[in-house]
């Protein structure tokens, strides 16, 4: 049924934050604003927060989230972008969103238009570069690389001069407190933003406000640069227990700081690309992504499994008349494959995840490789005995012949398969780790792929010189 603009009542704020929070019945008259272009009716979403606005865009559809934003005053519509993931943001933001956004970060300081746009596409930097005042310095403040410190920084923070006293910090801070978010630490600098020390807040309470500042900061300050890769930022920062980083540059100038919202954030993103290259994803692929995105991204993996399959099929191939002879071998094919794939990938992925919260004990390499391996070969000899079983278990309903060496082939065949491949994935990473390439990547497709020719090669190698 056709609904008339007239039809429609206005939704109040209350409704709209009731919708906000998922309640169907809010939530659908807001729906039926947005799709009918009651732009009027809507006139109480000014009022919401922008933690509001970002829930309501997450339950709406996407054409309906942007016409949503649309009447999202600038900042507020600012705000809300910022809390959400950087590709529904590049989703909402259509061409007139694009010279919207632009607009307003042209209005911006050089420090706060560089933190928004540090994780934005290409595209989106583009246009906003195009229309700030300040697009060299802005692009100065991105030219750091997407894995660095430099590129999560906080640029805004409390620095002041040395010889200040501890009440004109504190006259200074009060003077600011609009645009401060949290207070985490005030840092302490000499006339080149050389970065000398840090004070505590409690400091400003403990002392005597003529106090010098200079002669009361602690000088043990943690730092890092600009360029250190962002997972190493989390690294010293867990193990210093500190809940917030100075970030220098190459002269040792003050240039930012990362906090704890931040580094919760690296952690996040850390384990999510690891996840997607466990899974043979590129670390960029989102759930936003179009065909055309989706084909580049996953194709290439895609393309190495099916290599590595059709180099099974070749092994398999090459035992055809292995398999003439007795034809119920093949029956054993999945089971060793699947075996190998997942004692690969189990091995594979608790040494990946020691290797990323550090926890791997380097003096402990070959204890811990004859733990798996005895690990395995218990496994893999449960694993046989239960398919030996169940071999001799059918053969008294179903004619095969030699059931007592297909089962012994079948127990060989799973002890070493499982051997082999948890010593493989124990060690890849590792491997990977020393090249310097990302030991999550072992656990995706090459484990598995690896794992499944060797177990199928190993699998044929007893079967004709144990049941054929």
């Amino acid at each position: 049924m056709l609904i008339e603009d007239s039809q429609l009542e206005i939704l109040p704020l209350e409704d709209l934050r009731r919708a906000a929070r998922g309640e169907a019945g809010p939530l659908e008259r807001l729906n039926a604003l947005l799709k009918s272009g009651a732009d009027s009716k809507l006139g109480a979403v000014t009022g919401l927060l922008p933690s509001e606005v970002a829930r309501l865009i997450l339950l709406l559809r996407p054409r309906r989230a942007r016409a949503l934003l649309r009447l999202v005053p600038d900042a507020p519509g600012l705000a809300a972008l910022e809390e959400l993931d950087p590709s529904i943001r590049e989703s909402l933001l259509d061409a007139d969103g694009q010279q919207r956004i632009a607009r307003i970060i042209a209005k911006m300081p050089v420090a706060d238009a560089a933190d928004f746009l540090a994780d934005a596409p290409e595209h989106i930097v583009k246009v906003a570069l195009d229309a700030h005042p300040l697009a060299n310095e802005v692009r100065a403040a991105l030219a750091h690389i997407d894995e660095s410190a430099g590129a999560v920084m906080r640029r805004r923070l409390v620095a002041v001069p040395q010889d200040w006293t501890v009440g004109e910090v504190i006259d200074e801070i009060r003077r600011n407190a609009d645009i401060i978010d949290r207070l985490y630490a005030v840092y302490v600098t000499n006339g080149g933003r050389r970065l000398m020390g840090y004070l505590k807040v409690r400091d400003l309470v403990l002392y005597p406000t003529d106090t010098v500042i200079g002669t009361i900061m602690r000088a043990d300050t943690v730092t890092v640069s600009a360029d250190t890769d962002r997972e190493e930022v989390a690294r010293i920062a867990e193990r210093e227990h500190l809940p917030v980083l100075p970030v220098v540059d190459a002269e040792g100038a003050l240039i930012g700081i990362i906090t704890a919202e931040e580094l919760r954030d690296i952690d996040r993103e850390e384990v999510e690309e690891d996840m997607k290259l466990m899974a043979g994803l590129a670390p960029d692929s989102s759930s936003m992504d179009g065909p055309l995105k989706i084909v580049p991204r996953r194709l290439p993996w895609l393309t190495a499994g099916l290599i590595g399959s059709s180099i099974a099929a070749l092994v398999v191939g090459a035992y055809e008349e292995a398999l003439a002879q007795a034809a119920i071998l093949a029956s054993l094919i999945p089971i060793v494959m699947s075996l190998a794939g997942n004692a690969g990938i189990q091995a594979s992925t608790i040494t990946v995840q020691a290797l990323a919260s550090n926890a791997l004990w380097v003096g402990d390499i070959w204890g811990r490789v004859v733990r798996e391996l005895l690990g395995a070969l218990l496994n893999g000899t449960i694993v046989g005995l239960i398919i030996s079983a169940g071999i001799m278990l059918l053969s008294n309903f179903v004619a095969i012949d030699r059931p007592a060496l297909l089962g012994l082939t079948a127990l060989l065949s799973l002890i070493v398969v499982t051997v082999q491949a948890s010593v493989v994935g124990s060690l890849v990473p590792l491997a990977l780790k020393r090249l310097r390439l990302d030991p999550a990547v072992a656990t995706g497709v090459f484990i598995t792929t690896s794992n499944d020719v060797v177990g199928v090669l190993i699998f044929f190698i007893i079967a004709t010189s144990i049941y054929i």
